[in-house]
């Protein structure tokens, strides 16, 4: 039997102005995407997005529609595959840089001009959040 793959969920929120919020992580390659993270066991996709939230914003995530379910593969084998639930909604509060250190800086952007590097997640949604797609099923080959 195989382990079942990771997971995680992260959050696609816009403002009235159309930016998008990121989150930079504090991590070694420091790059930007949508706040979110891993899936713990026992809680379902949107607990993990709207604890995930919270913890790397401060504020509360409104969920309002799944946008899809992204399984990343890597045909070269430098990272294990692994599945992404995004989901689209609306901040409730102020997201403000958290104290505890997985979080580097965050704010809104333009998706014209988005701050890099970006996570493979940021780089292959984006469109798909821009567009209000909603249900979207992907398989994406990542190196």
């Amino acid at each position: 039997m195989t382990d079942p793959l990771p997971q995680a969920a992260s959050a696609w929120v816009f403002d009235r102005r159309g930016r998008i919020l990121l989150v930079q992580d504090d991590y070694d390659r420091h790059r930007w995407g949508p706040p979110g993270g891993a899936i713990e066991a026992g809680e379902s996709p949107l607990e993990a997005v709207q604890r995930e939230f919270e913890e790397e914003t401060g504020a509360t995530f409104r969920p309002a529609a799944l946008i899809g379910l992204y399984h990343f593969t890597y045909p070269s084998g430098r990272m294990e595959p692994w599945l992404g639930y995004c989901f689209a909604g609306t901040a409730v509060g102020e997201p403000t840089l958290p104290g505890s250190g997985e979080i580097a800086d965050l704010g809104w952007f333009s998706s014209d001009e988005l701050p890099g590097p970006t996570t493979n997640l940021l780089k292959h949604v984006i469109a798909d959040a821009r567009s209000r797609a909603r249900g979207v099923v992907r398989v994406i080959e990542s190196d």
